[in-house]
């Protein structure tokens, strides 16, 4: 006795990006005055991109009992053509690219009486660069793959859901974009590898308050990313990879991340709190402590240390289609980096609070 669901698609896609762009020129006097430049309005870019796609999809799932089987593919077939100015056809300034890509995966779950779900599956994946990155100039940016491998555990009833997934990725060709905000080219990092755990808990308890219901969460995922071989990216103002070796930390993915927090509600009122944690990152795959890069000074390395923050909520239910909610986000206020991209070290968001009312009908 087998259900079966079967699934096959097919899509066509036509992108297009067309750049034409000019400068006007103007000059301005020291007093202020403000007069047409003598150079007048010259040309900028005068560039054309375009993708025709042609994707093929299918998709079978299967339950036997207690035993739930996924398994499918995608192929796409990408046709780019990049062109600036007049440039001659086959020249760098104006060349077509095929793309090809296959990406199948599959998964299973197997229901262990109604309470717990075990759950397995592989998946790959791919990313694609534009048709002015792929096209072969002497360094074309490569297509990006993925395979994603994970397993898990789930329980639930009505009261508690509880799960444990453990995950593995590994990234061959990683497309990363230029980071310091002076120009758009991507490039290939090289390849990643990055696994983990994530858990996660939901628990709701029946009659311990005298009025209201309580409810608890808790979230972490450890997360090891690592460089699989040295960065193959070495401009260290476009690329966060550029000086990494084999085996360094990718920026900005903290090792523990951890979330806990409740939600009280009371007739029509409801309340919350949340504490989220992060642990230490670098700015760059280089994980220097300090802003310098190859010996000299480099605001967008060094280290982003680990935070805390506390937020809180409050809200009205006016009736069935109107609700009020307020909140305080970084209770604490602290003070804390963000981010060292694009130029240098930005502050995370202070103490913030905020008023928002929805209706809905």
């Amino acid at each position: 006795n087998i259900e079966q669901d079967l699934k096959v698609g097919f899509k066509y896609h036509y992108d297009y990006h067309n750049r034409d762009q000019q400068n006007h020129n103007f000059s301005q006097a020291v007093g202020g005055q403000i007069t047409a430049h003598s150079g007048g309005v010259t040309q900028s870019d005068d560039r054309h991109e375009k993708t025709r796609g042609y994707v093929g999809y299918i998709e079978e799932k299967a339950k036997i009992d207690n035993l739930e089987l996924s398994v499918g593919g995608r192929f796409e077939y990408m046709k780019m053509h990049y062109r600036n100015a007049a440039g001659i056809m086959g020249t760098s300034n104006n060349l077509e690219e095929e793309i090809f890509a296959f990406a199948p995966g599959g998964g299973v779950l197997y229901n262990y009486g109604e309470n717990i779900k075990i759950f397995a599956g592989a998946y790959k994946g791919f990313n694609v660069p534009s048709p002015g990155t792929a096209r072969d100039d002497g360094t074309p940016v490569e297509k990006e793959t993925s395979l994603a491998k994970e397993f898990g555990l789930r329980y639930m009833d009505e009261n508690l859901l509880v799960s444990a997934t453990a995950f593995r990725t590994y990234f061959e060709n990683l497309i990363v974009i230029n980071n310091s905000n002076s120009d758009s080219t991507p490039d290939n990092a090289g390849n990643v590898i990055t696994k983990g755990l994530e858990l996660q808990t939901r628990y709701q308890p029946e009659d311990i308050l005298p009025r209201g219901d309580i409810s608890f969460f808790a979230t972490y995922t450890f997360t090891n990313a690592n460089l699989d071989g040295d960065a193959s990216a070495t401009d260290s103002k476009a690329s966060l990879f550029a000086g990494g070796r084999d085996g360094s930390n990718v920026p900005y993915v903290p090792e523990h991340r951890f979330a806990v927090g409740a939600d009280y509600d009371l007739d029509k009122f409801s309340f919350g709190l949340n504490v989220t944690y992060q642990s230490e990152t670098y700015g760059t795959a280089t994980e220097t402590e300090t802003e310098y890069f190859g010996g000299k000074p480099n605001a967008r390395a060094g280290r982003i240390d680990s935070y805390t923050l506390l937020n809180l909520y409050a809200g009205y239910q006016i009736n069935d289609n109107y609700r009020i909610r307020a909140g305080v986000n970084n209770a604490t206020d602290l003070e804390y980096i963000a981010t060292r991209h694009p130029h240098g070290a930005r502050a995370g968001a202070p103490l913030t609070a905020y008023i928002k009312a929805s209706a809905s009908f």
